[in-house]
């Protein structure tokens, strides 16, 4: 969030639009990034095997990493979520006990 306000400064329209747009960049990571590297994966591991017949062990470890470097990148965008779903959650109980 670099030069942004810290997410308890923020208001509740900031924290939901922030949210909003987190909750777009983990849809998109999940679609661009982890599925098509999982079905590239899967591809590689069919029985009957488009690309190649006998792929190498090469081809599966760079799959495989590839897997991974997509798993980080979503396990990175849901934390970011999570975090952004937690301060809506402390502002809103927050605002509740200022109103009760």
């Amino acid at each position: 969030m670099g030069p942004e306000k810290s997410l308890h400064r923020m208001t509740l329209r900031q924290l939901l639009t922030q949210t909003e747009k987190c909750t777009r960049d983990l849809i998109e990571t999940v679609h661009n990034q982890y599925l098509s590297r999982l079905n590239e994966f899967r591809d590689l591991t069919r029985p009957v095997r488009r690309r190649s017949h006998y792929p190498t062990v090469m081809a599966f470890h760079n799959s495989l990493k590839h897997v991974l470097e997509a798993t980080e990148q979503t396990v990175a965008a849901t934390t970011n979520l999570v975090e952004h779903l937690d301060a809506v959650r402390d502002y809103v109980q927050k605002d509740r006990a200022v109103r009760h």
